[in-house]
């Protein structure tokens, strides 16, 4: 048997390739915008890490969260957070055995970090502060 129209499987593989070629193209950008999400709470995250180990890292600022202030030079911290963040923080008593959440809870993903502060120097006043952060326009 010889064959007569090479063309003919040709095109059959010129189009079978091309549908690879397209399939392909498009797992990368479905998989790229999966990948996109993590990495936006990892950097949220971050942030949050870093707002708190500020705050944790000055003197002035543990004795407002020893003293239950939240006082407005950590209110100016929190305030550096990203624009697309709106972030509010709250001090827990850990002797207490009581809840500590954010009291209006919104429809919206809510990234929480928190940084114990356990002593000022003298005393054993073990507090925690929670971060709540989320996002008010979508990144």
């Amino acid at each position: 048997m010889v064959m007569k129209n090479k063309r003919g499987w040709t095109s059959v593989i010129e189009v079978f390739v091309s549908i690879l070629l397209i399939a392909g193209i498009i797992a990368v950008v479905v998989n790229s915008n999966a990948i996109q999400k993590p990495k936006i709470s990892e950097q949220i995250y971050k942030n949050q890490a870093l707002t708190l180990k500020i705050i944790q890292m000055d003197d002035d600022m543990r004795t407002s969260v020893f003293n239950n202030e939240l006082s407005q030079e950590i209110n100016d911290t929190i305030e550096k957070m990203p624009d697309y963040l709106g972030c509010e923080a709250k001090i827990c008593d850990l002797n207490v055995n009581s809840e500590c959440n954010l009291e209006t809870l919104q429809k919206k993903e809510i990234f929480v970090k928190s940084v114990m502060i356990t002593t000022n120097g003298e005393d054993y006043i073990p507090k925690e502060l929670k971060l709540f952060c989320w996002r008010d326009e979508i990144v």
